[in-house]
């Protein structure tokens, strides 16, 4: 199995009245933030190969502030929504990748321990979809197996993944990810978990 990060960073974040990627979580950029949860030690996890972070909005700035050991990737279709940018960067994936773990550089709360039960999960099951649940319903980060890249290729618009999650309800396993719920849209959203 080789799993590949796809973490996305690449929205304008209107309501957010500023760079919401640059925004500082605990002296760190909230997109480096937010990637810290998917290595250790400055590695991949365990099970996981490779991690692309997936810039449009702010490209320049954003890109400035990642490791180095980290790949971006500029979408081109970014300001058509999130679907146009996951669709998009699907397809700089390593041909030998196997599984994509789609993430956000929002969700500020996931924790190492989190992505690893989805990792864990993904090896037990290599065929299903692996997918957060939280706020009763399935959501990313999620790990999507290869047989799923070209529905991931097809997506538009300001939709993510959620609706491929749903049309296949019978091939998702549900990873109980309560923290994936909090995701960062408002400077009062980043003051109120300051707080």
């Amino acid at each position: 199995m080789k799993t590949e990060l796809l973490l996305l960073a690449a929205g304008k974040s209107r309501r957010f009245a500023g760079i919401k990627q640059l925004a500082d979580i605990n002296g760190q950029a909230m997109v480096c933030h937010c990637l810290s949860a998917y290595q250790q030690d400055g590695k991949w996890l365990e099970g996981m190969t490779n991690g692309t972070v997936v810039i449009g909005a702010n490209a320049s700035v954003v890109s400035e502030v990642l490791p180095s050991t980290v790949h971006s990737y500029f979408a081109q279709s970014w300001e058509q929504g999130m679907g146009h940018s996951l669709a998009e960067s699907i397809g700089v994936l390593s041909r030998s990748t196997t599984h994509v773990l789609v993430g956000l550089a929002d969700q500020i709360a996931i924790s190492s321990q989190a992505i690893k039960a989805l990792l864990e999960a993904s090896k037990r099951h290599p065929q299903k979809i692996i997918a957060a649940e939280y706020q009763d319903k399935a959501g990313v980060p999620a790990i999507f197996p290869k047989v799923f890249f070209s529905q991931l290729s097809k997506l538009h618009g300001d939709k993510g993944a959620r609706d491929i999650l749903q049309n296949n309800n019978g091939n998702v396993i549900k990873v109980t990810m309560s923290e994936a719920a909090i995701d960062i849209d408002t400077q009062d959203d980043l003051l109120r978990l300051a707080r």
